[in-house]
């Protein structure tokens, strides 16, 4: 017996875990019992020319059909907390496994995959194009390794590679059991420290919502490989910025599982580039005091902190915060670890590179980073978060300030609400979000690095930074006559 089609298996796999019969199916599509039983038998799959039609019809049937109990069962498979989020996610499944059969028939004639595909060469967006399997619409259940020698590649692909792990998963929400393990060649020999650091940051913010880790080892010279599990794989060989030599394609379980495990044999933790923490766990192992009190400080500020508040508003907050986790520092070491900060930005020589969007989201979202929790401020509190931050520039020359007006480079798509701090001892990383939003720089040479870029636009590029400090103070002041209607 022929093996069954992606579509077929997922229709039949949907079907049966909503409970729905394939007469129920064709009375809601208006089409003969056959058609259902041809299509989840993988004799046949919907006409091009209806499909659309088609496929939004069983995923509205397959969910608003569905006892609740089956109703649960699909939400928590696909990662979603309502039934109309899960009629979207049903249907964008169905879509890419359709999309997928077609153009295996449209391209070799068959509707299944062999157990593996050989091609002398691809480009590198093709290759791209290829990794974007249809397993990925699955949010859950998802262990994935990628190998690259991404720094070597064209600009253009880089942004790609790092985006088609699990394009389909949306932002905002935490997807536990999707799991990313990077590897890529760091060669210090190789890096372009005025592109590649902020790269890596942005590949950081950009994975947060999966279990991301990022990995350096020059075994991935050369290699653009991709494996999801035992579930689908593709390997080549990089020989220029936008070509692959060699390609490998498989969805053989025993094909990916060695693939798989080779590639993982990689991911060791002295390998690690950023080590995942949190708030609490800086606190309680005193890095956070201990990178205050470190030589070399060099800040890149995308929002404003807790490091930059005055004594009474400090107060203000606290009261408004919960108990908080247990072990989490009581209020009075917050108030001593407050107070070192202060004294450090007010009396440490400190290089800051500061976004001047900082300032405007702090006005839009109304928000400050407290220790890494998301404080709302009234526009009382936030005018005098700016006057404090504007009596620091002006009083306190060992705070040296340079603002980024823009972005750091002009023509790269990056975020720019994330921190950096780094220092002599403990560097860390704050991003702006709520889950994955806390690194620790793991490696020397990753800390030497992040020095290199910060100094490469310190010294070298300040022609693109705003450094004269009453200009500086002229815009935090512009901010402030908007939020007073002056």
């Amino acid at each position: 017996m022929n093996e069954k089609n992606r579509f077929s298996k997922l229709l039949k796999h949907l079907m049966s875990a909503a409970e729905v019969k394939n007469y129920t199916l064709a009375q809601e599509l208006q089409y003969d019992v056959s058609y259902i039983s041809k299509w989840t038998g993988g004799q046949m799959i919907p006409s091009e020319k209806y499909a659309s039609k088609i496929l939004k019809g069983i995923s509205e049937c397959i969910v608003m059909r569905c006892s609740d109990e089956a109703a649960e069962g699909l939400m928590e498979e696909y990662r979603v907390d309502s039934r109309e989020y899960l009629k979207q996610a049903v249907l964008d499944n169905l879509e890419a496994e359709y999309s997928y059969v077609r153009e295996l028939q449209n391209s070799s004639g068959t509707d299944t995959t062999p157990a593996m595909q050989f091609r002398a060469e691809l480009k590198l967006a093709q290759f791209v194009s290829k990794m974007r399997h249809p397993v990925l619409r699955r949010v859950s259940d998802l262990d994935i390794v990628g190998v690259f020698d991404i720094l070597a590649m064209a600009r253009e692909y880089q942004l790609q590679i790092t985006e088609a792990n699990n394009k389909h998963v949306p932002t905002g929400k935490w997807y536990q059991d999707v799991h990313y393990s990077m590897v890529i060649d760091v060669n210090k020999d190789r890096l372009d420290y005025a592109h590649d650091m902020i790269f890596l940051v942005d590949m950081l913010d950009r994975n947060r919502c999966i279990d991301f880790s990022l990995y350096g080892n020059t075994k991935a010279s050369g290699k653009a490989v991709f494996v999801v599990g035992t579930d689908y794989m593709i390997s080549g060989m990089l020989i220029s910025k936008d070509l692959c030599v060699s390609v490998v394609t498989s969805e053989n379980p025993e094909n990916c599982k060695t693939m798989y495990r080779n590639m993982k044999g990689m991911c060791s933790q002295e390998d690690l580039l950023f080590r995942k923490t949190s708030m609490r766990e800086v606190l309680l192992k005193h890095e956070y005091v201990h990178g205050l009190f470190a030589l070399r400080q060099q800040w890149v500020v995308g929002h404003l902190t807790e490091h930059f508040l005055p004594e009474d508003l400090f107060e203000e907050i606290t009261a408004q915060l919960d108990k908080g986790e247990e072990g989490t520092p009581p209020l009075e070491e917050l108030r001593s670890i407050h107070k070192i900060a202060r004294n450090v930005v007010e009396n440490f020589k400190i290089n800051l590179l500061l976004y001047r969007t900082a300032f405007y989201n702090l006005v839009v979202d109304n928000e400050l980073d407290f220790f890494n929790v998301k404080i709302k401020l009234t526009q009382k509190q936030i005018i005098r978060c700016l006057e404090h931050f504007i009596e620091l520039c002006r009083d306190h020359s060992g705070l040296e300030i340079k603002m980024v007006p823009g972005r750091l480079i002009s023509n790269m798509d990056y975020g720019t609400k994330h921190c950096v701090f780094l220092s002599d001892t403990i560097s860390h990383i704050r991003l702006d979000g709520e889950y994955n939003n806390m690194y620790v720089v793991n490696r020397r040479d990753m800390k030497e690095a992040f020095t290199k870029t910060f100094y490469e636009f310190w010294e070298n590029r300040s022609d693109t930074l705003i450094t004269d400090k009453q200009t500086i103070i002229a815009n935090i002041e512009h901010v402030l006559s908007g939020i007073r209607g002056e």
